[in-house]
């Protein structure tokens, strides 16, 4: 949201006809000169225990965000994620009205009918001419992002756990270029289960995702060879990943009764809503809409290595490895004590 400092405006009352006109369609936003960076601050999340009652602290350090080029937030300079005409968004609108692309270029209906879904979703994929390529250099993402260049992020987080008594195991990502474009989180109420209900679109473009076992500086980690022995490096790397089908199988959250969390992907063929079985018309239905309209799970990487040197010295090249069209029938996760 832009405001112009030479602008003046008073907010005005509507009567009941112009208010009429008000359609509720949600709101945009871009995000202007954005930069983070919380290097030598840390975020402790304590009051996680293990089976003997010990505290396991888990450490947030070194967070960042900026434009890219950044050298892992070494030269961290601000960005502007979105613009005014491929913006985020919040909206609340009926299941009927909303759209998914699929793979193949086509935009469906995955919500249900008759119901209010509340949606927050990134700058969207684009179908035509327009587009921008989603991982500059590799035509293997795609072309249709709307984000330009300018408007990807470096983003990098190291998390610290203390799961045994002197030591300290890190964990170190590194994005380079990253952009999260046609993501979206939708939520509404579903009666006949009584609880919250939703579907997700994680869609994630990078040119590097680094993932390094140590924190720079610190023993065994000082050389650049060093830390490349211990770090596992993607290149080119995105990854589509569909969470719910909501005409049939949304996204369940619950909480169970010992206050574990819940997420749960329902067989979308076997049951209703209500628990009740389906007769068999209605399941070959179902299936038939499921099986050619809900979107897929992609997972590529174009280069993946691990380490540095040779093979025998510890470091290897997978080069290209992909998941590709992954449909999820039925899937239960849930936390627990540990």
């Amino acid at each position: 949201m832009l405001l112009s400092g030479a602008a003046q405006a008073e907010l005005q009352a509507l009567d009941d006809q112009e208010l009429s006109a008000v359609q509720g369609a949600g709101f945009g936003f871009v995000l202007d000169g954005i930069l983070l960076d919380a290097s030598g601050a840390t975020i402790t999340v304590n009051d996680i225990n293990n089976a003997s009652g010990q505290n396991v602290p888990i450490s947030v350090k070194e967070f960042y965000l900026g434009a890219t080029g950044s050298n892992k937030g070494a030269n961290l300079n601000p960005v502007n994620i979105g613009r005014l005409d491929h913006p985020f968004e919040i909206t609340l609108a009926k299941g009927e009205t909303l759209r998914t692309l699929r793979d193949d270029g086509q935009w469906v209906q995955t919500t249900p009918s008759n119901v209010s879904v509340l949606e927050f979703k990134f700058p969207e994929r684009l179908t035509g001419a327009g587009g921008q390529a989603c991982i500059s250099g590799y035509a293997a993402a795609g072309s249709n992002c709307s984000s330009r260049a300018s408007e990807r992020v470096d983003l990098g987080i190291r998390f610290d756990f203390q799961v045994a008594a002197g030591r300290t195991d890190i964990i170190n990502l590194d994005f380079s270029e990253l952009v999260m474009d046609g993501s979206y989180l939708r939520l509404w109420g579903d009666d006949p289960r009584g609880q919250l209900v939703g579907e997700a679109r994680v869609n994630l473009f990078a040119k590097s995702l680094q993932l390094m076992s140590c924190a720079a500086g610190t023993a065994n980690c000082t050389s650049a060879q060093e830390q490349t022995a211990r770090t596992l490096t993607l290149s080119n790397a995105f990854a589509n990943i569909s969470l719910g089908y909501g005409k049939s199988q949304p996204l369940l959250f619950d909480v169970s009764s010992n206050g574990q969390f819940v997420l749960e992907l329902p067989n979308p063929v076997t049951r209703a809503a209500n628990g009740s079985a389906r007769p068999a018309a209605e399941r070959n239905t179902i299936a038939s809409d499921f099986y050619a309209n809900a979107p897929r799970t992609n997972i590529v990487i174009d280069n993946l290595k691990a380490g540095t040197g040779s093979f025998s010295t510890g470091g290897y090249n997978f080069g290209y490895n992909a998941i590709q069209g992954l449909s999820i029938n039925y899937l239960k996760v849930t936390s627990r004590d540990l």
